[in-house]
């Protein structure tokens, strides 16, 4: 039928539109399972849920996922809506097929879950054998206890492990010693470290496959005086807010002779709450470092930092920690000046725009 045509009494203006089969095919299920698991995966868990009223094919696909994936931000200012979360994950962990293996699970909370469930998620991960878990979880007083059960951090499965304890205070209180013998990236956010001999607290030397090791905003337990960071695996570290909470008195010692990246940032501390560091050995393989101090820290620490990142390849410097390395005391002129001699020639290019002359006018003024 051609536009414009008369047709049975009826002026056809616009073309008959009809849907070919082609159109109609419903592609998405046409995919394998496998498929379809692999992009539910990255989604929530909830709505991963949700595709079981979709069709019988879809009904029980979800069982299967390979990844958890719990977030309570949808769920916030809304008793209800949390108690209903609370239900929701317990039912998950009830009805999903546990000859599956779990790769990954990833939870963020922010109140109201409990002790009880958290531990029960903890424990399920562990006997399915995950591989990767991400926890953002205020951990304070009366809510969630401040303790995780044990066999988090005895996982033989687990490759990668981020804890943030996204409250202010207490920390989160680990183990004397981390067994986690196939552990390659660990990321702890406002955790207690405890000392295995009265002095030294060592959490990390049984981890002989960990990488890549961040810590942010740690504490020491009150019976502890040095983090010893031992470990030869050890290629990539991250310390960031290298600060005690009400003393001077602590200390983080280095023992990692492979390690070819090293970061130190301090944000906000007091300068008598900054932490010296160390090395017990010369860090030959430091290929990459980076120092950036964006508050006052005594000079002495200062210096001492700067020793640790000796050998280093290329080294990376804030503004603001140049400034400092620039108005050490002229007691510690010429040392610091040496120091700055020595590693100017590894700085990066927009370090390397400061010219000798501009340190020593700093330093004198």
């Amino acid at each position: 039928m051609e536009e414009g045509k008369e047709t049975k009494g009826k002026l056809t203006t616009e073309p008959m539109i009809q849907r070919t089969t082609e159109e109609e095919r419903d592609r998405l299920s046409e995919l394998p399972d496998f498929v379809l698991l692999h992009i539910m995966n990255f989604i929530d868990t909830k709505d991963a849920l949700r595709t079981c009223i979709l069709s019988k094919r879809w009904k029980d696909l979800w069982k299967h996922l390979t990844t958890l994936s719990f977030d309570q931000s949808t769920s916030l200012f809304d008793e209800r809506r949390v108690v209903n979360f609370n239900k929701f994950v317990s039912q998950v962990l009830s009805c999903r097929d546990g000859s599956i293996l779990l790769i990954n699970v990833r939870l963020v909370i922010f109140e109201s879950i409990g002790s009880q469930l958290l531990n029960r998620i903890m424990k399920y991960a562990v006997l399915h054998n995950v591989q990767r878990l991400t926890m953002n979880i205020p951990f304070f007083y009366g809510k969630i206890s401040t303790y995780l059960d044990p066999i988090i951090f005895s996982c033989q499965s687990l490759t990668y492990l981020e804890l943030h304890n996204i409250s202010c205070w207490p920390p989160l209180e680990l183990p004397k010693s981390l067994q986690l013998p196939a552990l390659k990236t660990l990321r702890l956010t406002r955790v207690l470290f405890t000392a295995t001999n009265n002095v030294c607290a060592e959490p990390f030397t049984t981890c002989n496959l960990l990488n890549t090791l961040v810590l942010n905003d740690f504490f020491l337990h009150n019976d502890a005086k040095i983090l010893f960071i031992s470990n030869s695996n050890l290629s990539s570290l991250k310390l960031e807010n290298l600060k005690i909470r009400d003393t001077f008195q602590h200390k983080v010692v280095l023992s990692t002779p492979n390690l070819s990246s090293l970061t130190v940032c301090i944000f906000g501390a007091s300068s008598l709450s900054i932490q010296p560091l160390s090395s017990t050995c010369n860090l030959s393989c430091l290929e990459e470092g980076t120092i950036d101090i964006a508050t006052d820290i005594s000079h002495p620490v200062l210096i001492g930092w700067l020793q640790v990142f000796t050998n280093v390849k290329i080294l990376t410097l804030s503004y603001e920690t140049l400034k400092l390395i620039l108005k050490v005391s002229h007691f510690y002129l010429f040392y610091a000046l040496f120091i700055f001699i020595r590693l100017v020639r590894c700085l990066h290019y927009y370090v390397k725009v400061f010219s000798l002359y501009s340190f020593l006018h700093l330093a004198f003024h």
